[in-house]
């Protein structure tokens, strides 16, 4: 199960790791723009990785999101 968050997170990895491919293909002309996508994808990772931890605790406990959805 997971929520629209999780899924709008994976899917702009995705996307940003798409893109990285491509500008690694020539690195030396596009330094900057590797280097921020570079730093985007750690933040989302992290952003994803953190909401996944966080949720794993909800999800867990007993009934936890059961009453959310009556």
């Amino acid at each position: 199960m997971s929520s629209e968050y999780e899924q709008n997170v994976a899917k702009l990895l995705f996307e940003k790791k798409q893109k990285m491919d491509l500008l690694l293909e020539n690195p030396q002309k596009n330094k900057y723009e590797i280097q921020s996508l570079s730093n985007e994808t750690e933040t989302l990772k992290a952003l994803f990785e953190n909401y996944n931890l966080g949720m794993n605790v909800f999800r867990r406990a007993q009934g936890g999101r059961s009453h959310l959805r009556e």
